[in-house]
């Protein structure tokens, strides 16, 4: 269930890219997720344990140091772990968190730190997608 409601994700993440790349060559879209300040850390602590290959170091190190970047933000903002923080992230940059967190292991009692993280995100997306109606 959980690799299907991922890919389902994924997929609507890639159909909204490529959609709005179509229109016009501008950056990305961005999400605007809120996170638990835990579910952050916990991703960063996670994406650590993940073993990638030799082609996804480049990739791999640009969602660790978004991680960094925003957790050191969280620590300026003296933000505690029962807090939420919203940031922005590029739409391929939260593909790519994804995917390599679909290959991650973790104890079932993070379950609901990484459901939490996951529906963070997929809810964020929402605002990408295309009004349904107004055809």
């Amino acid at each position: 269930m959980k690799k299907i409601l991922i890919s389902l994700f994924l997929f609507v993440l890639a159909s909204a890219s490529a959609y709005s790349q179509l229109q016009q060559q501008q950056p990305p879209p961005k999400l605007k997720p809120t996170f638990h300040v835990e579910d952050l850390v916990f991703v960063y602590q996670t994406l650590e344990t993940v073993d990638i290959s030799g082609g996804e170091v480049d990739v791999f190190l640009e969602v660790r140091n978004f991680l960094q970047a925003t957790i050191k933000s969280i620590q300026e903002a003296k933000k505690q772990a029962g807090d939420t923080y919203q940031t922005e992230i590029p739409l391929p940059l939260a593909q790519n968190m994804l995917s390599f967190l679909s290959r991650a292991k973790f104890s079932g009692r993070n379950a609901e730190l990484y459901k939490r993280f996951v529906d963070s995100l997929v809810e964020s997306s929402k605002a990408l997608q295309p009004q349904q109606g107004n055809k």
